[in-house]
């Protein structure tokens, strides 16, 4: 039996192609992992005037944190505005490539207004330290880029 090719087979040959391509993107779509950058963006968007007023804050400081990056570690010294009991706040280790990446650490200094922090766990790679911190009664925010090899 011989098929005969006309415009009717030809019209059926081209749909059959564009709907397995579909299904194919489709699948592959569904397959892909999206992250967001963040998960609260509307809640940060209200609050960003906050965090203008931090930056400035932070601007207006003679002494502004201090990354000090070594090989498996990164040593953050902190300017001596008040006690070191009266500072709080988050270090985040935000990776642009993955959620799955970041770390969240709280402050914690020791009596020379300073943290160690091992870098031992985090893959390696490019990452934004985003230093949120509260001391003397003032919030600040600092962002630094630092690169995590092995």
């Amino acid at each position: 039996m011989k098929i005969k090719f006309n415009w009717g087979t030809g019209i059926v040959i081209a749909l059959i192609v564009m709907i397995s391509g579909m299904i194919f993107l489709v699948s592959i779509a569904v397959r892909q992992d999206y992250d967001l950058v963040d998960k609260d963006y509307y809640q940060k968007s209200i609050n960003y005037q906050q965090h203008i007023e931090e930056v400035g804050n932070t601007e207006r400081l003679a002494e502004k944190v201090q990354l000090e990056l070594s090989a498996d570690s990164l040593k953050l010294i902190f300017p001596k505005l008040t006690n070191v009991q009266d500072y709080s706040g988050e270090i985040h280790f935000y990776s642009p490539v993955e959620e799955k990446r970041d770390l969240i650490l709280h402050v914690k200094l020791d009596s020379v207004y300073s943290q160690s922090i091992d870098l031992k766990s985090l893959k390696s790679g490019r990452y934004q330290v985003k230093i949120d911190w509260i001391a003397n009664k003032g919030s600040y925010y600092q962002e630094e880029e630092i690169a995590v090899g092995k």
